[in-house]
């Protein structure tokens, strides 16, 4: 009983952030029509005094890549689009917000930090001493290039999406411990939520190796 309350509680989160981002990207579309002004205002105002127009026109399109960038984040739910939002929040503030030259250097400093982040601890990947182990929810493209693998991105989205399709096709129930060989790679299921695929360990097969 608990479990299944628990479950519909994820299941109605997950539907609350899909609604959320249906609403970003609206209000992201609205907005987008006032870029459409500050080029006509921009145009109409004399070249000496454009500069703190174009600020403002920068700051509203940043505004609006962040807006979609959040929108990438809870549909994805992967901590590599938590940290690109992150950086184009922290761009953002650099460009438009900063007022010295001590503040435009820690917005640097920020940045450089989320970079080495990103670059070091590749957000999204668990290490271990087998493989990678990644969520089901990661885009297989990302997958490919935490594992240095193939895994064709024509066959789902995300990896879990991939595996799901292969079983289907194979008419088989996945269940933990299953392994599907992709190209050269070997995912193996690590962890289920019901029937809901949650983690999975990405491991590069080798040259020779079956």
């Amino acid at each position: 009983m608990k479990k299944k309350i628990t479950n519909f509680i994820v299941k109605s989160v997950f539907l609350l952030e899909a609604f959320l981002a249906f609403f970003i990207i609206f209000g992201v579309i609205v907005g987008s029509i006032d870029l459409v002004r500050y080029f006509r205002m921009i145009y109409e105002t004399p070249p000496l005094q454009t500069f703190s127009l174009l600020q403002t026109f920068l700051g509203h399109a940043l505004l609006l890549v962040v807006g979609l960038e959040l929108v990438i984040m809870l549909v994805r739910h992967t901590p590599s689009s938590i940290v690109e939002v992150l950086l184009y929040a922290t761009a953002r503030k650099i460009i438009i917000e900063t007022k010295s030259t001590w503040e435009i250097f820690l917005g640097i400093i920020a940045i450089g930090v989320i970079f080495a982040i990103n670059r070091i601890f590749a957000p999204g990947k668990s290490f271990s001493s087998e493989g990678v182990l990644v969520n089901s929810a990661m885009p297989v493209e990302e997958v490919n290039r935490l594992a240095n693998v193939n895994i064709p991105k024509n066959l789902g989205n995300t990896i879990g999406g991939v595996i799901f399709n292969l079983a289907n096709e194979e008419g088989k129930v996945i269940k933990e411990k299953d392994v599907f060989y992709i190209n050269d790679a070997e995912v193996t299921i690590i962890s289920m939520e019901e029937n809901l695929i949650k983690n999975l360990l990405i491991k590069k097969i080798k040259d020779g190796e079956d």
